[in-house]
């Protein structure tokens, strides 16, 4: 298990020496950041809204009233997903998988997203990667990538007493589901207008959406999954309503390796 367990941190650590800030315009992004969305691209302002995709977390209800001299009852256990099986300190010293995060601090990926994807916690906060085996690289390019909870050019938290990166920069949510009809055709649209016409867009079998809420500002991103067979070949992730934009082709097996080697390689 601890020998698995390195393999994964090393591999998945690769990809945090890229963040999504460092790449160059023409490769990373399908528009700059502000830019009005170009053409009629028919997007809502919300991907995720209108099908419930995601929804901020509900207020805490408050306690009910008491009467005098009666005391309070006591609050309730703050409740979260299910954990995954814990590992020890000499398994996951930094806890990169997240199995020791405090209740309600590290959300559950829901299926099928967790077949393509893991949460990780790292000194810059939380991210999505992909799962061992397969990297994501900028359309086009060689260059690794994640999908931090701190989004490029995003406000942290606040640093609180105990602040802890790895538990504090995270998502609040995780969900979504398979495109339909309408909004099918949007993600299609939404991969045509990344690609500029210069490729013919396959017609995916699939497109599937996670939305990912930050605690940094609200940050929220749509993720678009678009796969023939078993997994994805493409993902455009997307903040601002898709005003910011990464464009990734997901690589497996000699060319994923190919890919993380070259991030790892001094420079």
């Amino acid at each position: 298990m601890h020998n698995r367990m390195t393999r994964i941190a090393s591999l998945a650590a690769i990809l945090f020496l890229l963040p999504l800030t460092n790449f160059p315009a023409a490769h990373a992004q399908v528009w700059d950041p502000g830019d009005p969305l170009p053409g009629d691209t028919g997007l809502p302002e919300d991907m995720g809204a209108d099908d419930g995709y995601l929804t901020p977390p509900p207020p805490a209800a408050p306690a009910p009233a008491t009467g005098a001299g009666e005391a309070a009852p006591p609050a309730a256990p703050e409740t979260g997903p299910a954990a995954p099986a814990t590992l020890s300190a000499s398994e996951d010293p930094e806890d990169f998988l997240c199995s020791r995060a405090p209740v309600g601090k590290a959300v559950r990926v829901p299926p099928p997203f967790d077949r393509w994807l893991v949460l990780v916690c790292t000194q810059d906060g939380q991210a999505l990667v992909p799962v061992m085996g397969e990297a994501w690289v900028a359309h086009g390019s060689a260059d690794p990538v994640s999908i931090f909870a701190l989004p490029p050019g995003g406000t942290p938290p606040s640093h609180g007493p105990g602040f802890d990166p790895r538990y504090d920069i995270r998502f609040l949510a995780l969900t979504g589901g398979e495109t339909k009809e309408e909004r099918r055709e949007r993600a299609l649209h939404l991969l045509q207008l990344a690609t500029k016409g210069s490729e013919e867009v396959p017609d995916y079998s699939e497109i599937w959406q996670l939305d990912a809420l930050s605690n940094a500002g609200g940050a929220r991103y749509n993720i678009f999954f678009y796969r023939n067979g078993e997994r994805p070949s493409r993902i455009i992730t997307c903040l601002d309503q898709c005003r910011q934009a990464l464009h990734l082709d997901v690589l497996s097996g000699a060319q994923a390796r190919e890919a993380l080697d070259r991030a790892a390689a001094p420079r």
